[in-house]
């Protein structure tokens, strides 16, 4: 096992613990050895994913915190004691066009967390995990855009205060989420250098993911997850995921040992790691449908253009070699994951 900033066997919490990416980041804290305190507004949004656990890591590995609003004051302080580590995956994602509905509220969870865990001196580590759109938003076809630990996506944080009205809600409402995840974000980065004199006594880091799919832990509440997305365009149920623009993939075991990794590696401290394998446009996954599934028909290709943007993603791949990854998981092997295999 890895050398790690927390203690052997100590709990991590864990927010928004029913979702794809906290699953599978919870997933690699557990094989790791460590216990988790998951919150989600009802124990029945956990009850699923606790009878997994339960029997994967042992009755006493996994337990559940119910939080019902991470906005109110001190709403973490009960589930936050005896704790080594925290993850704050839980995300404002309604879908809202306005700042006061999704930036606002992004902003003030992302602090509530962050000052309520500097109330806690044995919290070693912080991990929010941010977005690849706090960064920049994908423009197929566009050379020359280059990104890495210190870009922000300032276009969509100016468009979010002024959305123009030729915009459709799709539109708006992806602009307005860039926008919270860029200032959640950046004020966590902001609240780590202005208590930097006076604490607290944990370190911090963000992992921006970008599109994630892989295997669906809870069918319940991970079926609009960009994997359910993925997984109903294979059944030929929605094509939302036709809307997506080429962009980068992350396959969601790896984000979540890489937030394993920025929780317990001692050289890992005051980093954003970026969770982006590679390029893939639609043809690529109707490819790797078609190979899984030999016999059966797909769609014709619909999608040729490509992320041509240049992600420095060392950091983030340096994580999963040193937790014995070889690097990132195939495109292919995500969606197999996912559909599995003729």
């Amino acid at each position: 096992m890895s050398p790690s900033v927390l203690p052997a066997g100590s709990t991590v919490l864990v927010t928004g613990a029913n979702g794809l990416v906290a699953s599978h980041t919870i997933e690699q804290i557990l094989k790791a050895g460590y216990k988790v305190r998951g919150t989600a507004r009802s124990a029945e949004k956990l009850a699923g994913l606790k009878k997994r656990w339960d029997s994967e890591y042992g009755v006493d590995k996994f337990e559940i915190a119910v939080v019902e609003d991470l906005l109110a004051d001190g709403a973490l302080d009960e589930a936050l004691k005896g704790v080594s580590g925290v993850a704050h995956i839980a995300s404002v994602v309604n879908f809202g066009i306005k700042r006061e509905d999704v930036v606002i509220p992004t902003v003030n969870m992302t602090l509530n967390v962050l000052k309520s865990a500097a109330k806690f001196p044995e919290v070693k580590r912080v991990v929010l995990t941010s977005s690849s759109a706090a960064a920049l938003i994908a423009q197929p076809g566009v050379p020359g855009i280059t990104a890495d630990e210190t870009t922000w996506n300032e276009t969509a944080v100016a468009l979010s205060k002024a959305l123009p009205e030729e915009f459709d809600h799709t539109t708006k409402a992806f602009i307005v989420y860039s926008a919270s995840k860029a200032e959640g974000e950046r004020a966590a980065w902001d609240f780590m250098a202005e208590n930097k004199a006076s604490g607290p006594s944990f370190e911090f880091n963000a992992v921006l993911p970008n599109l994630v799919m892989g295997k669906i832990l809870d069918e319940e509440s991970q079926h609009g997850s960009t994997s359910g997305w993925i997984r109903d365009y294979f059944l030929g149920k929605n094509e939302f995921v036709k809307a997506l623009p080429a962009q980068y993939y992350v396959n969601a075991e790896d984000t979540g040992l890489i937030h394993l990794g920025a929780l317990t590696l001692p050289d890992v401290a005051g980093q954003r790691l970026w969770a982006a394998a590679a390029p893939y446009n639609l043809d690529d996954m109707l490819a790797a449908f078609r190979k899984l599934y030999p016999s059966r028909t797909f769609p014709d290709d619909v999608q040729s253009s490509r992320d041509l943007s240049v992600i420095d993603h060392s950091k983030g791949e340096a994580v999963l070699k040193a937790l014995g990854r070889q690097g990132w998981q195939s495109l292919e092997a995500s969606i197999e994951q996912l559909v599995g295999r003729e």
